[in-house]
This record gives C-alpha cells, structure tokens and sequence, in this order.
C-alpha cells in the first residue's frame, strides 16, 4: 500500500507544480501583452468611451466653477476659479494621452511583479510523513506464537489469534486512513490549484474590465467633492489590480517555503504513528487551501493599504 499511497501524493505535487508553473505565468504576463484580440477589445472600448470624456470634463468643470468659484468670498473667486481653470488644462492633457498614461502604471506594475518573480516554488513531499507513510503501510501483525511446547500452544492459542487478528484489523484499517487521506489531499490540491488559476485569469482580465472607464473617471476628476475623490480612488484600484500578481506570487513563494520546510515538527518517539502521520498530513494538505485562500482574497489585503 506504501507504493499506492506514495503515487498519489507524488501524483498531488505533479499537479500542483503543473498549476503554479502556469498561475506564475499568468501573475507575469502583462494585461497589455495578453492575447491580441483581448487588448484590440479593451483599446476599442477604451476609445469609444474616450470620445464622451472631454464633454464630461466640461460639465463637471463648469459645476465645479458654479459650487467652488461663485459660492465663495468675492476676493476668493479669483483664485478659485484660476485653480479650477488649471486643473481642467491638466486634465485635458490627461486625457489626450491617457491611454500612454495608464499604459506606463501597467508597466511599473509589472516591472514590481517581476522583480519578485524569480525562485523556485515546486512542490515536494516533507521527509517526516513520507517516513510516516511508509512505517505504517509496511506494518504487518506478527504470526501467533512462538509455543514452548503442545500445553503451551493449547493454553495460549486463543489470546494469541485474537492478538494477531486484533493487530491485522488495526494496521488494515491505519493503511486505510492512509490511503483516504492521500486521496483527500489529492483533491483538495486540485481544488486549490483549480482556485489559483481562477484568480490568475481574472487578474489579468480585471484591469482590461477596468482600463476603458479610466477616461469616464479622469474626466470626473474635473470636478469637485465626491466626484473628485471617485477618480483619485479609481486609479488606486485599478493600481492595485496590476500589482496583484506579485502578491500572489509572494503568497505561493512563502506557502511552498512552508509546505517544504513543515511547519508543524514531529520528534520521533513522541507520539504514535498514527497521530503524527495525521498531524503531517493535515498540515500537508491544508496549506495548498491557506494559499488559495490568500491569493483569492488579494484584492481586500491591497485595499486595505492604497
């Protein structure tokens, strides 16, 4: 059973290598060099919407003159009005080059992604359970016996088959938990490998989703109040959405550091085969989970500091 065990969490560390090899690629690939046709998409959207967005600038550049210049003191209005004059001049050029604009924070993005890229995350099985697996499957009953002599078989034959079948039954059953065990760990791995490249794909998809309204928002920031603010946190998120994959790739860097390294100890003799062999093998198979958990819930960590 040691070679069946031994093949399926062999066969869980193939797979997972096989997903975070590709996950690393996408995390790097930047959302301007992604398949052509899904650029083309997002650069015809980004200029059908930028056709509105000097009109837009205008509106909220005038709302803002009527809330900000003729709402103030007569001897603030000048300067009122020469500082929303100035905005609006800043943010035409904004948006005449918008598209170059947002083009070099991808590329800034990417250039952070990269710098992190680099190292090995593959998979392997910790020494310490694939010892455990091994001790337990290759566990055997020993034989009833030996008998001094025929009294002695007679006297003792009873306790000694109801030991060895007792002992059968409990090794069966331990090889048995062994082998569920590994093929649970199998699953849960290509689940969470399956979760990962979810969130590498949207990663990519999200800031295309994100670029064509950039005109609508950077033509808002024309504005004043909550408009203004609406513009100033769009390209925060959309920041954070380009930066996302080298926190991902951190998160999968340190989660295989410490499926690898094991976080979770067992000195020989200090416990059963049993519940270290558990121990292990929880920690082996729920860490996969803890990265896929992380990387999905990037967005909320990077809002939480832009």
């Amino acid at each position: 059973m040691y070679d069946a065990a031994s093949a399926l969490y062999n066969a869980a560390t193939t797979l997972w290598d096989n997903f975070i090899n590709i996950a690393m690629q996408l995390f790097k690939t930047s959302p301007l060099t992604v398949n052509g046709s899904v650029y083309s998409i997002a650069h015809s959207c980004f200029n059908a919407l930028a056709s509105i967005s000097l009109p837009l600038a205008i509106v909220f550049f005038l709302i803002a003159i009527l809330k900000e210049v003729i709402s103030s003191p007569p001897e603030q209005q000048a300067r009122r009005f020469l500082f929303s004059a100035l905005k609006f001049g800043i943010i035409v050029g904004i948006i005449a080059n918008l598209w170059t604009i947002m083009g070099v924070i991808v590329e800034i993005s990417d250039g952070i992604t990269n710098a992190v890229g680099a190292g090995d995350v593959s998979l392997s099985i910790p020494t310490d359970l694939d010892s455990i697996v091994k001790t337990i499957c290759e566990k055997e009953a020993s034989p009833p016996g030996p008998f001094n002599d025929p009294i002695d078989f007679v006297l003792r034959i009873g306790d000694e088959l109801a030991r060895w079948f007792s002992e059968t039954i409990s090794f069966l059953l331990q090889k048995i938990v062994v082998i569920i065990t590994a093929f649970a760990t199998l699953i849960l791995i290509i689940s969470s490998g399956i979760t990962i490249l979810n969130c590498a794909f949207q990663r990519i998809i999200k800031p295309l989703v994100l670029l064509p309204f950039s005109t609508i928002t950077i033509a808002a920031a024309a504005g004043s109040g909550e408009v203004e603010r609406i513009s100033t946190s769009y390209l925060k998120s959309f920041f954070g959405l380009c930066i996302s994959g080298a926190f991902m790739i951190i998160c999968i860097k340190l989660g295989s550091a410490l499926i690898n390294g094991g976080l979770i100890q067992i000195n020989g003799g200090g416990g059963s085969d049993m519940l270290s062999f558990l121990f292990l093998a929880v920690q082996f198979a729920v860490t996969p989970l803890v990265i896929a958990g992380l990387i999905k819930n990037v967005d909320g960590m990077i809002a939480r500091f832009l």
